[in-house]
């Protein structure tokens, strides 16, 4: 049983999937297990991963013979062969800072957390240098259900959960949750468990930005908000009116964060 499982979802990642295994094998906390599953490439992305299978007897390879559509189905197949005390996410785009879940585990420890994620630094071609962080250094920022509906301040990739918390809750599956599976996730797991989650004050993750996903298209992503504020029940109750409040508050930070990025 290994103390972390990574489940990073691939379909024709071929580009980017090697620097996203590595930079979870090479982690400075090292008694893992990485789940890549594979949603029906047709590149070379499997030979790829294999490689690293080969020499790293952590890594395990699932491949589906039928693509899904998105990355709910293969990270629910991943949750179900975890063996980890905890789950930790990660596209196969991204980049993890080296000691990511070193410092994410002894946060969580020392703050008694179960459910924490991290700033991310956003990058296009060249992976940012990752900075030496001091663990008495880093602050943690608490977040509840409200907070976290009135923002998905969650970068998949960079949460890290204890297995325990998800019980029968798993990513939708639906192709109209596709962009928004995750957080709606995170909002179930903080509603069923009532717990407060927390966000480490440092970029342990690099998010490369892509013209071709999903997340890139601000109408689109804002429509799926949209959806899931639509549908999402609190306490057994529809929003209702409040909706429009959260959707607008959405749309306010959204365009926030993007003006401090620019």
């Amino acid at each position: 049983m290994s103390t972390v499982s990574v489940i990073l979802p691939s379909c024709d990642s071929e580009q980017w999937i090697a620097e996203a295994v590595e930079s979870v094998l090479k982690q400075t906390h090292q008694d893992i297990q990485l789940i890549v599953i594979d949603d029906g490439s047709s590149d070379n992305t499997v030979k790829i991963v294999k490689r690293f299978a080969r020499s790293d007897q952590r890594l395990v390879l699932i491949r589906r013979k039928h693509r899904s559509g998105g990355p709910a189905t293969p990270r629910n197949d991943g949750i179900k062969i975890a063996t980890g005390e905890y789950l930790a996410f990660i596209d196969s785009d991204d980049v993890w800072h080296p000691s990511k879940l070193e410092l994410q585990l002894k946060a969580m420890r020392e703050h008694r957390l179960n459910f924490l994620s991290s700033l991310h630094a956003c990058f296009r071609n060249v992976t940012p240098t990752a900075r030496v962080f001091k663990q008495q250094q880093l602050e943690i920022q608490r977040k509840n259900h409200y907070q976290l509906i009135s923002k998905n301040w969650v970068v998949t990739s960079s949460a890290l959960i204890s297995k325990e918390l998800f019980g029968d809750v798993q990513f939708n599956q639906s192709a109209s949750y596709i962009g928004v599976e995750d957080y709606l996730l995170w909002l179930h797991i903080h509603q069923r468990r009532d717990i407060e989650s927390a966000v480490l004050i440092a970029p342990l993750v690099f998010y490369r930005l892509r013209h071709d996903s999903i997340s890139s298209s601000k109408r689109t992503m804002a429509s799926k908000v949209f959806y899931l504020l639509s549908h999402y029940r609190y306490l057994g109750k529809s929003l209702g009116l409040r909706k429009y409040y959260f959707f607008m508050r959405y749309a306010l930070l959204s365009l926030l964060t993007q003006l401090t990025r620019n």
